[in-house]
This record gives structure tokens, C-alpha cells and sequence, in this order.
């Protein structure tokens, strides 16, 4: 039997279990129901084929946290805070939150370092 792809309601009531209540789910996804449901379906693909991947390796909360440090770094708020709702709903600790914020803090700062190779290439003679 194929499995079917769920439909735009269904999306939704998990999207509200995973992240605590309707009130959760981000504006731009309660938005899209009605003006592009497609745009729903293809995050909900994505989100099958990653975070939500039930052969993957990594166990949900990694997942979850993987998840919400790329937010972070990508500054996407949305997302901080659906992932944030996500990751309170799995049972993430607080020491568990200041730990992905302080590495993802580690990682910005030395993306600056990376990024400047070149002056410090130039300040070094070479």
C-alpha cells in the first residue's frame, strides 16, 4: 500500500500537537493554508525527509537541536521559537538550551575569525 501524503488539516493538528497548541504554529504557515496549502505540503515534505525522519540516526531531540541552533545562526526568529516550543515539548532542559546557544555563539564568532583571512593575510606580509 503507497502511503498517502497527509492533507493541509492534518499537517496542522500535528504541527499543533508537536509544538503545544494552534497558537504555536508560526503565522506564515497559518497564512499559507489559505492562500498557498502547497507551500504547507512541501514543508511538511522537507520536514519528513529531516527533522521528522524516523530512520535517522539521530534521535528527535538532536534532531530538534540541530534544528534550532541553525535557526539561531541563521537569525530565523520564527523558527527560534517554534523549535523552542518543540524542543520545551520534548523535555530540553535549560542547561541543555544555554549549551546550544553558547555553541552556536562560538561558531558565529569564529565565522568573523574565518572570514578574516584576508586582512589578516595582509596585516602578516603575505
Amino acid at each position: 500500500m503507497i502511503n498517502q501524503m497527509p492533507s493541509v488539516e492534518q499537517i496542522l493538528g500535528m504541527m499543533s500537537q508537536k509544538l503545544g497548541g494552534e497558537e504555536n504554529i508560526p503565522a506564515a504557515i497559518k497564512y499559507a493554508k489559505d492562500v498557498a496549502p502547497e507551500l504547507i505540503m512541501q514543508v511538511a515534505m522537507s520536514s519528513m525527509g529531516s527533522v521528522e525522519d524516523k530512520d535517522s540516526p539521530l534521535e528527535p531531540k538532536v534532531r530538534t537541536l540541530i534544528y534550532l541552533s541553525a535557526a539561531l545562526a541563521t537569525k530565523d526568529y520564527e523558527c527560534v521559537r517554534t523549535q523552542l516550543r518543540a524542543a520545551l515539548n520534548m523535555g530540553v532542559t535549560k542547561e541543555e538550551l544555554i549549551a546550544v546557544i553558547k555553541i552556536v555563539r562560538h561558531a558565529a564568532a569564529n565565522g568573523v575569525l574565518g572570514v578574516a583571512t584576508p586582512i589578516l593575510e595582509a596585516l602578516a606580509g603575505g
